[in-house]
């Protein structure tokens, strides 16, 4: 069975530097015989979370809108690439509104214990594709957050980035070199057929960067069950083990790769 990879344009420039970016990656992702599923999110009918948690009963959304559209295939792609360009040191409202309304899914699995994909299956891929008009060496932190908190909550592993500052008038990304071999490749690192995902134990330390291919570090967090509001606490804590890139010469420096809950446990502070 073929690979699925859904693409997400983020802009609301058609054919801007970010969505070429895409389209290159999704290019390499049909390379390796993936299915690719690809919207423009400023053409669908979408709308922000009213945070008004009817999620929490059922793990579904009430808002009837195309975010109905979205959610199969955000839970179900094996691999999922967002192109969003940088918005005042950010991720623009259209992208960043359809992230927070996976608002379920934290509903899932933290409220109604269920899981977000189905147990057992191959693991998944997501990686972010983006365009910056500055050179700011931290331009691109602030998206890079936001997606490493969708990626963890859709239990998808980063695969790497694409990302380009000082890329801002239209077509400036075709005057980059290397720019479209970057993204080709790592449309087909999200397009290849991966073998089925095993079940890890705690004696299974040993992880390499997906990007650079060297040792990874780990750390142990705890985080306490919110809800949209800081006031909706759950009472209870889980218990994470992290892994992250520590080659500093990687694209992926500091970033959490893997994330692994350990226990959870009642919060008695």
């Amino acid at each position: 069975m073929a690979v699925t990879v859904l693409g997400l344009a983020g802009s609301a420039r058609r054919g801007g530097n970010t969505e070429t970016l895409l389209d290159w990656c999704l290019d390499g992702a049909r390379d390796e015989g993936a299915e690719v599923t690809k919207y423009r999110l400023c053409d669908l009918d979408l709308h922000g979370c009213r945070a008004c948690d009817a999620c929490w009963e059922a793990g579904a959304c009430v808002l009837q809108d195309d975010m109905q559209t979205l959610y199969p295939h955000l839970r179900t792609a094996d691999s999922i690439v967002l192109a969003a360009p940088v918005y005042s040191m950010g991720m623009p409202a259209v992208p960043k509104m359809m992230i927070d309304r996976c608002q379920p899914y934290w509903a899932l699995k933290y409220v109604l214990k269920r899981p977000v994909v189905e147990p057992g299956r191959p693991a998944r891929l997501g990686a972010l594709v983006s365009c910056a008009g500055t050179m700011f060496s931290y331009v691109f932190e602030g998206s890079r957050l936001v997606m490493n908190d969708l990626w963890h909550l859709l239990e998808v592993a980063p695969a790497g980035d694409v990302l380009y500052p000082g890329v801002d008038g239209k077509g400036d990304i075709l005057k980059q070199p290397g720019a479209q071999a970057a993204a080709v490749d790592l449309g087909r690192r999200l397009g290849r057929r991966r073998r089925e995902r095993r079940e890890e134990t705690l004696e299974d330390e040993f992880k390499t960067c997906i990007n650079c291919g060297k040792p990874l570090a780990d750390r142990v967090e705890e985080e306490e069950r919110t809800g949209t509001g800081a006031s909706r606490s759950t009472g209870e804590c889980s218990t994470y083990r992290v892994w992250f890139c520590v080659n500093s010469d990687c694209v992926m420096y500091k970033t959490d790769l893997y994330r692994e809950q350990i226990a959870d446990r009642p919060d008695h502070r």
